[in-house]
């Protein structure tokens, strides 16, 4: 066990309320331009965003599979932000680091709760 089940709970609720601020961002989205994304792209993460609550909360054996799909994905998109804001303007997109060092630590938790899970 790497973090204890309290240690965990508590991250798992907090990454949860995260999916729930990202899929009202997302489904804001589909209604008004909030950035370059096209409206469907918006549709599919509110999508993944109300999975994303379950999959924290309830933590079926699927969910961690799922999960390294989507950090995958995170990784190629939000780390497209981050170099392109800072080659442009020497800024950091705050929203993709914190999504870059966050996530990892997710799917540490949620392996963790897998392989203490199977005993």
């Amino acid at each position: 066990m790497i973090f204890s089940n309290s240690v965990k709970n508590i991250f798992f609720y907090c990454l949860a309320f995260i999916s729930f601020a990202a899929s009202i961002y997302h489904f804001s989205g589909i209604f008004f331009e909030i950035d370059d994304s096209p409206v469907w792209f918006h549709c599919i993460f509110v999508a993944v965003n109300i999975f994303g609550i379950y999959g924290f909360l309830k933590r079926p054996k699927i969910y961690f599979y799922f999960f390294i799909f989507l950090i995958i994905q995170q990784y190629f998109y939000h780390g497209q932000d981050l170099t392109e804001l800072w080659k442009a303007e020497q800024k950091i997109h705050w929203i993709s680091l914190l999504t870059l060092l966050i996530l990892p630590l997710g799917l540490v938790c949620l392996y963790d709760d897998l392989r203490q899970n199977k005993k």
